[in-house]
């Protein structure tokens, strides 16, 4: 299981992206009516006004999707004892062609987690970019999501974009989040391209800071950092494969003392630069797909002497989806980490020093020197595929602990779905899981689509 569970918000881009977006919503007519054809168009102008359609569909002839959503949560996802929060949200997407080849994406959430007691909005743009097509080029500019790697949400090779785990969002990948980016891809005959990155502004996870008696944290994140990656991908064939590479900051911060204030322990957070060298590969074999996806990362302490920075590390994952046919099916993955140049920060003589490096090496998976683990999603449908449940988990082999994750999910119509789930920690305190016992929680969530 991936560290990616912990540590504390960061700094929300300006809430004027949702202002920008809504001045675009009401420009839409304006720019994008005379791409509609004309027939379609004058449908639109002689409409009666009492047009059963609604407001909904006219939004989606201009590309605009979108959804409200209401939910409650037992916990939240902040490692304190808080509890029973009612939250809100509206999304809204827009994906629109503005002419042969372009095309402009943007999607934005307004959000409150707390409805009826604090009841403080905030507002995200996850992505905004504009999409360009020429021949064997792409071309992607702008705010954007970059996820890579051929494994069942487990990926050593998705390093290049943030995700942000302290939100109370039911569904998978709905925390991740975008990065001001170019993206420039070149497409070799029917299976292969090569794709070309620059990240202009580094942004990290944003994860539940762990909460320790006389520890205060201090973040120390990057303004600015030119990144970049590379990745050469086969797609189509009988097997489908990438080899990727990755010179930036990594998502995920080292600890290290920086003081002492008030009687509290001084701790600065640091997101170091890496080198991240990755593949997967991926294959269909009967009702089986067979998946593998492996990296290596390479930090600033490649000889593991300096406790306040990751060692250099493998992280590797094989999985096997197996479709048992009547919409049931089935996958399993066992995931191993390996630390290089491994020291036990437990053996440190300084007793805060022990302490924070602990932390850091716990958080960051670098706690033992090999660390082995299982992950599982069962899925199952019914009624036409409205009725879907999954139940997913992972557990450590090396030591005790595990999650389990049930979610069921019921699409009324077309327009309205709920889901409901709940997440389940358990685990000793020097595991990944235990320090998580404090976000077990149950949830269920409302939607309305448009």
């Amino acid at each position: 299981m991936s560290s990616d569970f912990f540590l504390t918000n960061n700094k929300r881009p300006p809430g004027f992206w949702l202002v920008l977006f809504l001045i675009l919503l009401l420009k839409t007519p304006v720019c994008f009516a005379q791409e509609l054809k004309n027939d379609r168009l004058d449908a639109l102008l002689l409409s009666p006004k009492g047009d059963t359609r609604g407001w909904s569909s006219n939004l989606n002839d201009y590309g605009v999707t979108g959804s409200l959503r209401s939910s409650y949560w037992s916990s939240n996802r902040l490692s304190d004892s808080d509890s029973h929060f009612f939250a809100s949200s509206v999304w809204l997407k827009l994906d629109k062609r503005l002419r042969r080849g372009l095309t402009m994406y943007l999607e934005t959430y307004a959000y409150d987690e707390d409805t009826f007691g604090k009841g403080n909005v905030d507002s995200y743009m996850k992505e905004a970019y504009l999409h360009f097509r020429s021949g064997d080029w792409d071309y992607r500019l702008g705010r954007q999501i970059v996820a890579w790697g051929r494994a069942d949400r487990l990926n050593p090779t998705d390093n290049l974009t943030p995700r942000d785990f302290t939100r109370l969002f039911p569904e998978v990948d709905e925390d991740r989040f975008g990065t001001e980016a170019i993206k420039i891809s070149k497409i070799f005959g029917s299976y292969s391209s090569f794709t070309a990155i620059w990240i202009e502004h580094f942004e990290p996870n944003k994860l539940a800071r762990v909460k320790l008696p006389g520890i205060r944290f201090i973040k120390n994140v990057p303004e600015n950092n030119n990144q970049y990656a590379l990745k050469f991908d086969q797609s189509g064939g009988e097997f489908d494969w990438s080899i990727s590479y990755f010179n930036g900051v990594d998502l995920n911060s080292d600890f290290s003392v920086s003081g002492s204030h008030g009687g509290d322990l001084l701790v600065t957070e640091t997101y170091n630069d890496v080198e991240i060298f990755g593949a997967d590969i991926a294959t269909i074999g009967g009702s089986n797909r067979y998946a593998a996806e492996i990296s290596f990362t390479k930090t600033k302490d490649s000889k593991g002497n300096n406790p306040n920075v990751k060692n250099n590390s493998l992280y590797s994952v094989f999985a096997v989806e197996r479709d048992f046919g009547d919409d049931l099916s089935l996958t399993t993955q066992l995931f191993y980490r390996q630390v290089s140049n491994y020291q036990d920060p437990r053996q440190i003589a300084e007793e805060s020093i022990r302490t924070v490096a602990s932390l850091s090496a716990l958080t960051n998976n670098q706690l033992d020197p090999d660390e082995y683990g299982l992950n599982f999603r069962l899925g199952k449908n019914w009624l036409n595929e409205t009725l879907k449940l999954e139940v997913s988990g992972a557990t450590l082999l090396s030591r005790h602990g595990f999650l389990i994750r049930p979610e069921l999910t019921y699409a009324m119509s077309d327009q309205l779905k709920v889901i409901s789930g709940v997440e389940y920690f358990r685990g000793g305190p020097d595991t990944i899981f235990g320090i998580q016992e404090a976000n077990k929680l149950f949830f269920f969530e409302g939607r309305h689509y448009f």
